[in-house]
């Protein structure tokens, strides 16, 4: 997570110099909690199954600093310096993630699965472009968990904080000018200190009520997000989405809003104390009931994350205004607490990267971890002393042209890497926009249906596809049934944008695109779902079946309008992967019958077989054959696709449902080939029966 630039909120003047530092070490004591809990969470120790929310922490703290620094400065000059800002953000964030970059760059080039280098390539690219969030949301399982991560993948953090601070401080500034050209006082009132103390006073009350309201309607925009993007199968478009995550660090910039206000602010600093227990409780209270051994559980996507963000950001705020005096200040601002909050950067940057090499997929090891743990702080202090420490102080002169320069040598070697494997990071990058841009009508467009495993697989799909003069377009949604119909995912969530969105997506891209064939890949049509009456239907009974085959029928002619041909993937066979975000203990019902229940998934590819039989505009392919080695369930699925399992390559399906970077390539080609083998045999078999 990203070190935020040191800023303590607005104080009077009273508040001598030495008390703030002494807040600011507490503050770091905060960061300390966070990375504590970050670490914890993937060293798998039991009992932090809900250590993820240390980067919730990490988010709110941003908020509230960073929007406490733009504020007073704009507070006291009546403007800000935004290049003078972002500048300071990639001098001192840049540097150290680069050593990172190229570290794990390295180790891929050299010590790496060959199935992997290529895609470690694209990851430090995007990584370094702070893009890595929506790379990550497109081609992996956050939650998932087989030796197949990549070690990089923990910097989508820092492509959220980034990407919300390029847009932030220009609505601050925003309010800014607002709040200054209300409150400007005229030439000839300039000499009277009174008046100027007036004007300056209401101006902080209007930049504090206007940067209020303005993040809290944000605020409510992100949260509903969060919920509305949700799937229990694939969190990772909720999870790690910019938009949905924004919400923390604007109820941190909220929290920073609120203590412009003097009253306020004596009101949180007289109870500074009672309020940073009420935090830290908050904070003990949900580790435990929010995370889960897939990672976070259905509340935390459906308010459970905003209460979270909210009972963080009274804890900052009461931290930032604390007395040193008292117990809680002292204990977060002790040496030692407040040095590994100091750190908390490089230990954050550097921790994931030697777990991915040291312990793997080896569950939690009281020894490894310890090794693993103390070998993190200790090169993270060797990072914070000869990087970034110097680089701060001023020791050592770091100019943009050479944080630019080494960052082009670090893009220079990803995308090197990327093309030794044959693949530039541009072919792959232009094809995975293509996808979802509006479609030019050809003979061989193809149009995608399905749920997440096919939307995350359409960029590649595209890309074959290009290859071979096709057009691709994905009107494919994650959590949702190709039937547009309310599905009840995970723990009885509706998810009912299902039923009013695809339909219009679905029936959009068949007029604009005039597809030859149209490719169905989804499994929530083995998922509960509800009638016209908002009746729950249990999946496998009559009444079930009675709804799909109704829903089915419209389907088909809706995805057949043209003269398309419809090619319906059977639903496949879970991987081994599955067995990590499904344990005996936690699993998502919808992934226990997916794993679970040949019966229904064998019921629902019966009907598929029976309506090709007799409607010549369907046709069925099988497609887990291309990469499950045996007959199983879950079945093996190890990589490459295609030629000889290796040792150390991994598995297909990291989370048993979609598929990793290594394998999409042969998955994308396979289905092509078999869509268009299976639309030619049906079109040729009408041609033969007319």
């Amino acid at each position: 997570m990203s070190q935020t630039l040191d800023a303590a909120p607005p104080t009077g003047a009273a508040r001598g110099r030495g008390q703030r530092a002494r807040r600011l070490h507490a503050l770091d004591g905060l960061r300390t909690i966070a990375v504590v809990l970050v670490l914890l969470y993937h060293l798998q120790v039991p009992g932090f199954a809900g250590g993820f929310l240390g980067v919730d922490v990490f988010f709110v703290l941003s908020g509230f600093l960073i929007t406490s620094l733009l504020l007073k400065e704009i507070s006291a000059r009546g403007r800000a310096d935004l290049a003078n800002f972002w500048m300071r953000r990639v001098l001192r964030l840049l540097p150290a993630a680069l050593l990172v970059i190229l570290t794990v760059l390295l180790w891929a080039l050299f010590l790496a699965p060959p199935t992997q280098r290529g895609s470690i390539g694209l990851d430090a690219l995007w990584s370094l472009l702070y893009v890595a969030n929506w790379r990550f949301i497109a081609t992996s399982s956050y939650f998932g968990s087989d030796g197949t991560l990549s070690p990089l993948q923990h910097l989508w953090t820092l492509a959220v904080e980034e990407q919300f601070y390029v847009l932030w401080p220009l609505l601050l500034v925003g309010i800014g000018t607002l709040a200054v050209a209300r409150f400007r006082a005229p030439e000839t009132e300039l000499q009277d200190s009174a008046d100027r103390a007036e004007r300056t006073a209401a101006r902080r009350k209007a930049m504090s009520m206007l940067t209020f309201a303005l993040a809290g309607a944000l605020v409510l925009g992100s949260v509903a997000l969060l919920a509305w993007r949700f799937d229990p199968e694939a969190a990772e478009r909720a999870y790690m989405g910019t938009d949905s995550r924004a919400f923390e660090p604007l109820i941190g910039g909220a929290a920073a809003a609120l203590m412009l206000r003097p009253r306020l602010r004596a009101w949180v600093a007289a109870r500074s104390q009672q309020l940073m227990v009420l935090g830290l409780v908050g904070i003990a209270l949900a580790v435990p009931l929010l995370g889960a051994a897939h990672g976070p559980v259905a509340a935390y996507y459906h308010g459970g994350a905003a209460l979270f963000a909210l009972s963080c950001a009274v804890l900052v705020a009461a931290t930032s205004l604390a007395d040193r005096r008292h117990g809680l200040t002292l204990l977060l601002g002790s040496t030692p607490v407040a040095y590994l909050g100091r750190i908390s950067y490089g230990v954050y940057l550097w921790h994931w990267p030697l777990i991915v090499w040291f312990i793997g997929d080896r569950g939690f090891e009281p020894v490894r971890a310890v090794a693993v743990a103390g070998l993190t702080i200790a090169v993270a202090a060797a990072s914070y002393h000869l990087v970034e420490r110097p680089i701060r102080t001023g020791h050592v002169r770091l100019t943009p042209r050479r944080v630019f320069l080494q960052a082009g040598v670090a893009v220079g070697l990803a995308v090197a890497l990327t093309s030794q494997l044959g693949g530039s990071p541009l072919n792959r990058f232009v094809p995975a926009v293509a996808a979802n841009l509006e479609p030019t009508p050809t003979a061989g467009s193809v149009v995608l249906v399905g749920d997440s495993v096919m939307s995350r697989l359409s960029p590649e799909i595209a890309t074959v596809g290009l290859q071979r003069g096709m057009t691709v377009v994905n009107a494919a949604r994650g959590g949702c049934s190709a039937l547009s119909v309310v599905v009840l995912s995970g723990r009885d969530v509706a998810n009912e944008a299902c039923a009013r969105d695809i339909g219009t997506v679905q029936t959009d891209a068949i007029t604009n695109a005039r597809p030859s064939t149209v490719i169905w890949w989804s499994r929530y049509e083995l998922a509960d779902r509800l009638d016209a009456g908002g009746n729950r239907l249990v999946a496998n009974t009559p009444a079930f079946w009675a709804a799909q085959d109704a829903d089915l029928a419209r389907t088909v002619d809706r995805l057949t309008a043209g003269g398309a041909h419809l090619v319906v993937v059977l639903v496949d066979r879970v991987g081994t992967g599955m067995d990590s975000r499904c344990t005996p203990q936690e699993c998502d019902p919808l992934l226990r019958r997916l794993r679970d229940d040949a019966a229904l998934r064998q019921a629902w590819n019966d009907r598929m077989h029976a309506l090709a039989a007799t409607d010549p505009r369907v046709s069925v392919i099988t497609m887990d054959d291309v990469y499950c080695r045996d007959d199983a369930s879950p079945c093996d699925d190890r990589l490459p696709v295609g030629a000889p399992a290796t040792a150390d390559g991994g598995v297909a399906r990291p989370d048993g449902s979609h598929f990793s970077p290594a394998a999409m390539p042969a998955v994308a080609a396979a289905l092509l080939d078999r869509a268009a083998a299976a639309t030619a045999h049906s079109r040729g078999r009408t041609a033969a029966g007319s």
